[in-house]
């Protein structure tokens, strides 16, 4: 099951980029977004409605917390900011490497910090690796 729920994940990240490189220079990108939201909500209205099963409204919305509305924020930066960095004309075959690469090296820090994960020393050398692909995709 994972290794499905792997290919998703890949196959929309690939959708993604190119439907955002593909999205008309002259359309605003906060109106574009809108309707894409717009219908992320409808669509996620409707299979909530059509999910399996008793919905209490009032027990399920205490479950949630300020993480709802932090990825909220988080997904309106990442859509911004790729729409406006395809504007500018970066390249879609590097978009997605570099700031992926960026961010896991990020990620790395953080869950060392805040989650104590660990690092060995294969990991070591697999960040040493993406801190120089890094650096190699983006000579100029």
């Amino acid at each position: 099951m994972q290794l499905l729920w792997l290919s998703l994940a890949i196959a929309s990240t690939v959708a993604y980029h190119v439907v955002l490189k593909l999205t008309p220079a002259d359309a605003n990108p906060l109106l574009s977004l809108l309707l894409t939201y717009g219908s992320v909500a409808l669509l996620f209205g409707g299979a909530l409605l059509l999910s399996p099963g008793e919905f209490a409204w009032r027990d399920e919305v205490r479950h949630l917390n300020w993480t709802a509305i932090a990825l909220a924020l988080a997904i309106i930066g990442l859509d911004l900011g790729f729409i406006l960095l395809y504007r500018t004309g970066f390249e879609v075959s590097l978009g997605a490497l570099v700031t992926q690469t960026a961010a896991a090296m990020l990620l790395v820090g953080i869950g060392v910090l805040i989650f104590s994960e660990k690092i060995s020393l294969a990991n070591a050398a697999g960040i040493v690796l993406c801190v120089a692909g890094l650096w190699l995709v983006n000579r100029r």
